[in-house]
């Protein structure tokens, strides 16, 4: 910038000529117009993207499960046990012996996978009827015993105590004996069998027919004259020897009588005074008899006072035969 009046150069600041004293004049800015700019056209604003998640929330998991997965858990459990607590109920585990309805036990009985016991082997259960404490079976034996290859029989009263039935035969009409025990179980029945002096044997047996008819009873054979006899025996009041405390016996009357059937009379003779036994085969046989009430121990009992002269004479006897 220059001073109009000296023509000295000057600041572009100065209000006066530092050399001359001039007053100087300040240019005035001039604005340059610039063209007027129209703003943009604006659109309506963008939608709000949804943001995707790599999992269901909450909200979308309670409309999907309404119930919350742990409460199900504990649902499932609750009921878990609850089945598991009847299923034991209604087994043997927690069965109390009073309250078995043994008539229900009445049927065909068979080991466990076995059809036909007469050709493949095997043992059958009968229960044809249930009187009071008194239960009525038919056995059959195809299991090959040494001292036998088969035993069948039938209409034995077996007594009922305690959830059992103790049952016992003198003879099948073929020399056979035995005793044995029928435990109930729920469904199945565990049952112990001896035949003559052998090992007892256990089975289980399930029921395979609830009805029995005529043309399935177990003895389908004709009756031998042994049987007749047997049955004969207990129709005079179960004993084997009905007259062994009234009268004296004599060798013909001991005649045709196995070892454990002159085994069996000669202690019936004290059974009917109410002796107990030790021996459990005997125990079980006497127990089996509606007319024995055992209330007297062996030692206070073979201490003596009990038997009569013709009794202790046909206990002797009896022993002498066995």
């Amino acid at each position: 910038m220059f001073c109009k009046n000296c023509f000295k150069k000057i600041s572009n600041r100065s209000n006066f000529c530092k050399y001359c004293g001039a007053p100087v004049k300040q240019r005035k800015k001039i604005k340059e117009d610039k063209p007027n700019e129209e703003p943009p056209v604006q659109g309506p604003p963008p939608a709000p993207q949804k943001k995707e998640y790599d999992f269901k929330l909450r909200s979308e998991r309670e409309k999907e499960f309404p119930i919350p997965p742990k409460y199900i858990k504990i649902g499932f459990a609750v009921v878990l046990v609850i089945a598991v607590v009847v299923v034991l109920l209604k087994s043997s585990v927690f069965q109390n012996p009073g309250s078995i309805s043994y008539s229900d036990y009445i049927g065909v009985w068979q080991e466990r996978g076995t059809d036909d016991v007469e050709s493949s082997g095997g043992v059958r259960l009968e229960i044809t009827d249930v009187d009071g404490g008194t239960m009525k079976i038919s056995l059959s034996f195809y299991d090959g015993g040494t001292s036998y290859s088969s035993i069948v029989v039938k209409d034995i009263g077996a007594t009922l105590k305690d959830g059992e039935a103790y049952y016992t035969f003198s003879n099948d009409g073929n020399g056979n004996s035995g005793n044995g025990v029928l435990t109930f179980k729920g469904r199945d029945i565990e049952w112990k069998s001896i035949i003559n002096k052998e090992e007892s044997r256990h089975y289980e047996v399930v029921k395979v027919k609830n009805d029995i008819t005529d043309e399935e009873t177990l003895a389908t054979e004709a009756p031998t004259e042994a049987t007749e006899e047997s049955t004969e025996k207990a129709a005079d009041g179960d004993y084997i020897l009905p007259n062994s405390s009234t009268e004296a016996l004599t060798d013909e009357d001991l005649q045709g009588l196995t070892a454990e059937e002159l085994r069996i009379a000669r202690n019936e003779i004290m059974a009917r005074h109410g002796r107990t036994f030790n021996d459990p085969e005997l125990a079980a046989y006497f127990e089996s008899k509606d007319w024995y009430k055992g209330t007297i121990d062996p030692e206070t009992f073979d201490s003596g006072g009990y038997l009569s002269d013709i009794e202790l004479k046909n206990v002797d006897l009896i022993k002498s035969k066995e």
